[in-house]
């Protein structure tokens, strides 16, 4: 990992040089989790995390770099570095139009015991955005990504095209409905049969530990040339169980989605939002038997591509005297995972595929200064799963800050 940074780190430095428009921001955030790897077996754990970033003004062109380092206090070999650079460009088309690209590229490394998790990736987006009249906007955005594992099972190319309309209205009330395409193809995601006479259930990787993001997905997993990683189920991190597969090849899996969205300012301090989405898995489906979420560390094998169901949120955000903001926010989510099954403690199949119905509960208050925002943050999850081992709830704490300094001729300080 060491060795990686070192590579990386003169790209950001680079990117860092005092120039026209640019400005680095610099965070720092403490983690405390009493469910590291979000299963009924709880494991405490405090997560410290560092970003660095730069945003590099060229007029139409602008170029971004970021770099962050998250130390796990406990599970020390979960530990690891991200770091991702990109440029992107606006190109006004018309008066009322513009065209929007982009290109980066990204890498996350860990440590030796998580080391097969380690992968470096691409994307590239575009986007059009046009106004339908004064108070209404369409945008079309299409996103490819591809990544490689050093444990070639996540190896995967994925692409989502959406289509969206924002309507604003004089009253402070903004309308968005969104629908979006996606299809998410693993390379080569299965484990070959195994040799005549031996057992054909997939088998729990073995060594080391695992971890994620709180309110994200992330996972971690073994590979039949890299050797297992990751602990035995019920004990926390096994990540995902491969399927068996003798043709080998890959797998892939399509969803689309339709989301509505309202919000409403009342007065200048209070602010209103709710949203729904729905989504359905319309092709394949997850080439893993069983998958996880952790805090911290985004797992392929389970994010928006790998569940059928629907999400309510509602948030409300209060901006009170001396710049502080206080905003509180719910979610419920009822998700179903094609292809996943719900094992029982003894680890053999339900019969049944996964169900997850959750609740989020979050709270965050904040203080902003010229160049400085200080934050503290508090969420709680629920989780009811068909598979026991994702029965769980668990409390997050965050607090931090982020620090802005515009460079150059044209920011100053």
């Amino acid at each position: 990992m060491i060795k990686e940074m070192r590579r990386l780190i003169p790209l950001l430095a680079l990117a860092a040089l005092p120039a026209w428009g640019s400005t680095v921001y610099f965070s720092f955030n403490q983690h405390a989790t009493e469910n590291l790897f979000q299963t009924r077996d709880a494991v405490s754990d405090r997560v410290s995390s560092f970003s660095l970033a730069i945003d590099q003004d060229l007029s139409a062109l602008s170029l971004l770099a970021r770099a962050e380092y998250s130390a796990f206090h406990e599970t020390t070999g979960l530990s690891f570095f991200a770091a991702d650079i990109g440029l992107d460009y606006i190109l006004a088309a018309g008066r009322k139009s513009a065209l929007y690209l982009a290109a980066g590229g990204a890498g996350q490394f860990y440590q030796q015991a998580f080391g097969p998790f380690s992968s470096l990736g691409a994307h590239l987006l575009g986007a059009f955005k046009t106004y339908l009249a004064p108070s209404s906007i369409l945008k079309f955005q299409w996103q490819g990504t591809y990544a490689a594992y050093k444990d070639s099972l996540f190896d995967f190319l994925s692409q989502t095209a959406s289509l969206s309309i924002d309507k604003y209205f004089p009253s402070r009330t903004t309308l968005k409905a969104d629908a979006e395409y996606g299809y998410k193809y693993f390379l080569h995601p299965f484990l070959p049969d195994p040799l005549e006479g031996t057992s054909a259930a997939p088998m729990l990787m073995s060594g080391g530990g695992s971890g994620g993001q709180g309110l994200q997905g992330g996972g971690t997993g073994g590979s039949g040339s890299g050797g297992g990683w990751g602990g035995q189920r019920y004990q926390g991190g096994s990540g995902f169980i491969p399927r068996y597969d003798s043709a080998g090849g890959g797998a892939g899996i399509g969803h689309v989605s339709v989301s509505l969205l309202a919000a409403q300012g009342l007065g200048d301090a209070v602010g209103l939002s709710a949203s729904a989405v729905r989504q359905w898995i319309v092709s394949g489906e997850s080439p893993f038997l069983s998958i996880e979420e952790f805090y911290l560390v985004q797992n392929p094998s389970a994010d928006s591509f790998s569940w059928d169901g629907h999400q309510l949120n509602g948030r409300l955000t209060f901006s009170l005297p001396w710049d502080i903001s206080l905003k509180g926010g719910y979610t419920f989510s009822d998700k179903t995972y094609p292809g996943v099954e719900s094992l029982g403690p003894d680890g053999l199949p339900l019969g049944i595929i996964r169900n997850d119905r959750r609740n989020l509960i979050e709270a965050r208050l904040q203080k902003d200064f010229r160049r400085l925002s200080l934050f503290v943050a508090y969420s709680y999850v629920d989780n009811a799963s068909t598979d026991p081992l994702f029965d769980w709830s668990s409390h997050y704490l965050m607090g931090g800050f982020e620090w802005n300094l515009p460079t150059g001729r044209k920011g100053g300080v």
